[in-house]
């Protein structure tokens, strides 16, 4: 007999032997068919949040918890026993004051069990998705400068393909777009150029429409920085979030430059990030790593504009304090969709006290906020950051007329795309001003994260000029290419270099010298084989067994890789690139097949079918393509589905000879 005791006191816990977790000491000697080990919780402690692949059940033998799983909680109590499936996060909470809780937690692996709730998962999530709209809510430029490449290749490159992957599967989907509002690095911008706040933003707004048109970006709404209906609806939200005393007012020591007479804020301040030593820092995050910090906390601060050593003046500011709207912000980032590192950096966010969201700053331009009883200027404004929400709201009341009303009726489900300089706005600062202000709209259900794009070797960076211009880049005769090299080379989780050589490298060995050739050689075939016209399949061998699978796994992977809480076209562009040499390699094994034969009319209607699969998945990064390739088919628009689809037996098959050409405008940047 072999007997394991609890701890039952809290004295047992200062014992020199207590250990908050072990296997109990029959374990290893009954040789128990799954892992099983006692854990102890102080009271008030909570067990971290996770979720796993395996099945566990807890046995509960001493003390009053509460479990939360899946969202839902249930108080449990000594001799209760609880069964928790795989992959819902989960925790266990003591809620006595003065007594351990202690439990046994027992975990095996079954993977048919595994797969059933994966699928249970994925059905529930598609019927939760069925018929509502989505509102794609890239990071609203800012109008200091116009638009480069570097801008392009992440969130407008992204929401504009996860646009149009959506329509062609028969969803609703809105892209809501805009400039920012008023940001410090426009004012100094304007500063630097002698011009006025608006007509500096109105004047790169141009640019950016005009370059976001060229790159063939669309979008439902554009909201410029003059939109007349914008101050009332930020007025609102900070109004009502004052109002609801979610916003304090705190006088505190702030950065100020003596010879400029300025509060250094935002672009004006200039610092090392107290995190990672990092010196490029602007507003409240760093551009490295993404860290909040406040602005007082600066390492070596200065002011940007003069270089003069900051001091320190009391200030009286508006602020939101985000730790208060922990529990919220934690329950809706377990929920939300992210790629593994955003995933990563909000919890290293929420390890640590969170930080208090600025909500007024002195400044010249903006919404106007009046500070009551304040050291300093009592006419401040609005701080950028918390505008967003209200850039929101004021983009979809243009686009549907009444935003509450449309998102009360619609429920509509809302994706952001932003890089990881802007994690902390986008993963916790948005959500919590929407969700403070208003229950009507659900918050993101995922958050679509890149990192900086680099120009040999470097950032791109508008203040200093080192970028490909878009409006200058991007003609229609080389959108399509220069898209799909963005979405080849797309800094989706990590930095990456976009070179001039490696375009013209990837337009010229791999669209012309592969898809371009694959092309011709699939035309030349049915002219000289079937007459123009695309033939029937008939008999079928090993290998055109084994290419209907790899068409038909691009054709399942490509649709998956655009849905909003997975998306990631560089994906897709991979899958593109291995399809067509799949393709080259079944034409080879089935160049002797007998001309007009069974066999024969199979292979070359796969490799139709191969060149459709292509145009569906590449289509919503290179809609011209598409469009071509769908026409050479005889299709209006190729439908973004799972399944290959053959191309219609008799249609007449003439491919175009041009579709992608050597480009020499980016090369001459």
């Amino acid at each position: 007999m072999i007997v394991s005791e609890i701890p039952r006191e809290l004295a047992d816990l200062a014992r020199a032997d207590f250990v908050r977790s072990a296997a109990p000491a029959w374990a290893e000697p009954a040789g128990a068919p799954f892992n099983v080990r006692r854990v102890t919780l102080r009271p008030g402690e909570i067990t971290a949040e996770h979720n796993h692949h395996d099945l566990e059940v807890w046995v509960m033998l001493d003390g009053v918890g509460e479990v939360g799983w899946d969202g839902r909680t249930r108080v449990i109590t000594a001799g209760d026993s609880v069964y928790l499936p795989p992959l819902a996060p989960h925790t266990l909470r003591n809620l006595s004051e003065d007594r351990p809780l202690s439990f046994f937690s027992m975990w095996w692996e079954s993977l048919p069990a595994l797969a059933s709730v994966h699928t249970g998962r994925e059905q529930r999530q598609a019927a939760e998705r069925q018929g509502r709209p989505v509102l794609l809510l890239p990071s609203f430029p800012t109008p200091n400068g116009e638009l480069h490449l570097g801008h392009l290749s992440g969130p407008f490159l992204g929401a504009d393909a996860c646009r149009r992957a959506l329509l062609a599967a028969g969803e609703r989907a809105h892209l809501l777009l805009g400039t920012v509002g008023h940001q410090s690095q426009v004012s100094a911008a304007a500063l630097a150029e002698g011009l006025s706040f608006h007509e500096l933003a109105e004047r790169n707004t141009d640019a950016i429409v005009e370059g976001l048109a060229a790159a063939g970006i669309g979008w439902d709404v554009f909201v410029r920085p003059s939109e007349p209906a914008y101050p009332a609806m930020a007025t609102s939200v900070f109004e009502t979030l004052r109002d609801k005393g979610i916003l304090v007012r705190r006088t505190e020591e702030t950065n100020y430059c003596e010879p400029c007479g300025r509060f250094l804020l935002e672009a004006f301040v200039a610092g090392s990030c107290p995190h990672c030593g990092s010196d490029q820092t602007a507003g409240i995050e760093c551009e490295l790593c993404a860290l909040p910090y406040n602005d007082r906390d600066l390492v070596d601060p200065s002011c940007a504009t003069c270089g003069s050593v900051a001091t320190q003046r009391p200030l009286t500011r508006y602020f939101l304090p985000l730790e208060p709207l922990r529990d919220t912000l934690t329950g809706y980032l377990r929920g939300a969709a992210m790629h593994g590192r955003l995933r990563a950096y909000t919890e290293r966010v929420l390890a640590k006290p969170l930080p208090d969201l600025p909500v007024s700053i002195p400044a010249e331009h903006g919404i106007p906020v009046h500070v009551e009883d304040a050291e300093g200027p009592a006419e401040q404004r609005m701080y950028s950051a918390f505008e967003l929400t209200a850039r929101f709201l004021v983009a979809l009341d243009a686009f549907a007329g009444g935003w509450e009303a449309y998102a009360r009726q619609e429920n509509p489900r809302t994706v952001l795309f932003f890089g990881f300089d802007n994690a902390f706005l986008r993963a916790f600062a948005f959500p919590a001003v929407l969700g403070a202000f208003t229950d009507a709209l659900p918050l993101p259900e995922a958050l679509v994260c890149n990192d900086f794009y680099l120009l040999d070797g470097e950032k791109f960076s508008t203040g200093r000029k080192h970028a490909v211009w878009a409006r200058q880049a991007v003609t229609p005769a080389n959108a399509d290419q220069l898209r799909l090299y963005l979405a080849a080379t797309a800094p989706d989780v990590r930095r990456r270099d976009f070179t001039a050589e490696g375009y013209a490298e990837f337009v010229t060995d791999e669209l012309i010298g592969t898809w371009q050739r694959r092309l011709d050689s699939v035309g030349a075939r049915v002219a000289e084989n079937f007459g123009g016209v695309a033939p029937e399949a008939g008999g079928w061998h090993a290998e055109a067994e084994r290419f209907y699978g790899q068409v038909k796994e691009f054709a399942s992977s490509a649709t998956l890789d655009y849905l909003p809480g997975r998306f990631k076209p560089r994906a897709v562009m991979a899958g593109a690139r291995a399809l067509v040499r799949h393709a080259e390699d079944f034409a080879e094994v089935s160049a002797d097949a007998t001309p007009g034969s069974g066999i024969a009319r199979t292979c070359v209607a796969l490799e139709l079918m191969a060149v459709r699969t292509l145009a569906m998945a590449v289509g919503p990064l290179a809609p011209e393509f598409g469009r071509r390739i769908a026409a050479a088919l005889g299709e209006d628009v190729i439908a973004l589905e799972p399944t290959p689809r053959w191309v219609r037996p008799g249609v007449e098959i003439k491919f175009a000879t041009d579709h992608f050409s050597p480009d020499t405008t980016v090369a001459g940047r």
